[in-house]
């Protein structure tokens, strides 16, 4: 898996939760991931890591 920077919409998809649920399981490992840098939107590809770390890599689904 080829990991990018990713938004707080694209992470919550992956886990398959809600935007809301993403930002309080982020808010609850922030001190380890880090703040995203002032103005942008997106995690860079370490804290992305760390996430995965963090709440396990989410499944992704089988093409069939």
């Amino acid at each position: 898996m080829k990991i990018r920077p990713m938004t707080v919409k694209e992470l919550a998809a992956e886990y398959r939760v809600s935007r809301a649920t993403m930002h309080r399981w982020l808010k609850a490992h922030a001190q380890e991931i880090g703040e995203r840098h002032a103005g942008m939107q997106v995690y860079t590809v370490g804290q992305v890591e760390k996430i995965y770390r963090l709440l396990d890599v989410p499944e992704r689904e089988m093409d069939f």
